[in-house]
C-alpha cells in the first residue's frame, strides 16, 4: 500500500473512532423524581435511547449539577412554568454534553462538539417573554439532565470553549448565566462601584467573579467565618457574617463610609429585601434572584420586613429588577468573557453518577462553597 493511500485510510479510521456511536439496543440510565412525601426520593431506571427529531440534537451528558431550585423540584414543590410535581420527571438543568447525532435541518453543531444547553432553550436573544419562552423549562415541564442521553432543541445549544472541562462548563447554564444576566446585563456594574452578594452559593460566587472582572469592590455575606475566610482568599474586598451581625445592612453602610452599596444581589428572596434596600446607596440597583417565600410571624401573620419599602424605594431612587437566568446570546458572551479573563468556576465537590444521593445530601447540608457537580460520563 502506498504512503498516501495508507495515510488516507488512517485518517478515515480515526474519524470513525472519533465519531460517537451507540450500540444497538443500548439503554439510557436515568434518574427520576419519585415519591417525595418523606423527602427527596430519586430512583434510577433504564429508558429507551432517545432519538433526535427535526431541529433537535442527541446529546451524551458528561456533567450536570445541583442548584437551589433543584431541591424544591425534587421535593415536588411547583415553582413556575409547568408540572414540577410530576413523579416521572428527570431533574437538574445544569449540563455539559457531547453531540452524538443530529436531527433533520440541524447545521449549528456537528457530532463530537462539546456543548451546553441554555436553561430556557427557546430564548435565543432579545427580551424575555414568559408566555412563549418558558414552554420548555428543563426539569419543570420537560426532562432535565440527570441522565446519560437527552434530546434538545438545537437552537439552545452553545459550544464550550476549549479552556473549560465538562465539569467546569456544566456550572454556566444556570448559576453562571444568571449571575452574568444580573451583574453584567441588567445592573451594568461599573469600575469602582460596590457590589454586595448574599451567601456563597453558585449564583453569588459567580456574581462575585463577574463583579471583580468589571473592576467593582465586592462585599460578601455568609453565616460561616470559614466560608468568609475562603472568599477573602479568592479576592473579596470585605466580608460580613450575617449570623453574628444580623443587621448586616448597617455593616455595609459603615464599610462604605456611610454611602451604601451600588448593587445588591438578593439571592435569598423577598424576606430579605428590606435589608437589601437599607444597604443601598442612592440610585442603587437590587437584583432579585432568590425566590424563597416571605416568612410570616405573630398572631396576625404579619409579613416580615418591607416596612420601609415605599420610602426606601422613592427617597433613594432605587431600582429592583427580577432576574431570570438568561438567553443563548448571554451565555455565549459569558463563556467568551470567562475564557478571555481566565475565570474558572468555583467547584466545591464532584460526585459520580452513582453518588447522586450523596450529592443531594451534601447540597442539603449547606456546607458547600460555589457549585456541586455530578460527573455523568
Amino acid at each position: 500500500m502506498n504512503l498516501s493511500r495508507r495515510t488516507t485510510l488512517q485518517s478515515t479510521l480515526a474519524a470513525l473512532v472519533a465519531t460517537p456511536t451507540l450500540a444497538a439496543g443500548k439503554k439510557n440510565r436515568t434518574y427520576e423524581v419519585g415519591d417525595a412525601r418523606n423527602g427527596i426520593n430519586l430512583r434510577i431506571i433504564e429508558r429507551a435511547m432517545p432519538k433526535p427529531g427535526s431541529g433537535e440534537v442527541l446529546l451524551k451528558v458528561h456533567a450536570t449539577g445541583l442548584n437551589a431550585r433543584d431541591l424544591s423540584l425534587m421535593r415536588r414543590v411547583r415553582i413556575f412554568g409547568g408540572p414540577g410535581d410530576t413523579p416521572q420527571r428527570v431533574p437538574l438543568d445544569d449540563n455539559a454534553c457531547e453531540v452524538v447525532s443530529l436531527g433533520a435541518g440541524v447545521t449549528r453543531v456537528k457530532p463530537g462538539d462539546r456543548v451546553v444547553v441554555t436553561h430556557f432553550p427557546l430564548w435565543t436573544d432579545g427580551d424575555w417573554d414568559d408566555e412563549t419562552m418558558s414552554k420548555m423549562d428543563f426539569s419543570v415541564n420537560t426532562d432535565g439532565f440527570l441522565t446519560e442521553y437527552i434530546t434538545v432543541p438545537a437552537q439552545g445549544v452553545v459550544k464550550i470553549p476549549d479552556s473549560f472541562s465538562y465539569e467546569q462548563a456544566s456550572t454556566f447554564p444556570n448559576a453562571g448565566l444568571t449571575a452574568w444576566h444580573a451583574v453584567v446585563e441588567d445592573a451594568q456594574v461599573r469600575p469602582g462601584e460596590t457590589v454586595v452578594t448574599l451567601g456563597t452559593g453558585g449564583v453569588s460566587i459567580f456574581g462575585f467573579q463577574w463583579a471583580k472582572m468589571l473592576g467593582a469592590r465586592v462585599i460578601v455575606t455568609s453565616s460561616s467565618d470559614e466560608k468568609l475566610a475562603h472568599m477573602r482568599a479568592l479576592g473579596a474586598d470585605d466580608v460580613i457574617n450575617y449570623r453574628t451581625t444580623p443587621d448586616w445592612h448597617k455593616a455595609v453602610v459603615e464599610k462604605t463610609s456611610g454611602r451604601g452599596a451600588d448593587v445588591v444581589l438578593n439571592t435569598v428572596g423577598i424576606g430579605e429585601m428590606e435589608r437589601c434596600l437599607q444597604a443601598c446607596a442612592s440610585n442603587a440597583r437590587v437584583m432579585l434572584i432568590g425566590s424563597n417565600p416571605v416568612q410570616r410571624t405573630g398572631p396576625q401573620q404579619d409579613v416580615v420586613g418591607l416596612k420601609e419599602f415605599p420610602r426606601g424605594m422613592i427617597m433613594k431612587g432605587l431600582t429592583i429588577k427580577g432576574v431570570i437566568v438568561g438567553s443563548r446570546r448571554m451565555l455565549e458572551s459569558a463563556f467568551q468573557a470567562a475564557h478571555a479573563n481566565n475565570i474558572k468556576p468555583i467547584i466545591d465537590r464532584v460526585f459520580t453518577f452513582d453518588e447522586v444521593p450523596d450529592a443531594v445530601r451534601y447540597m442539603e447540608s449547606g456546607e458547600k462553597i460555589g457549585k456541586i457537580v455530578i460527573k455523568v460520563a
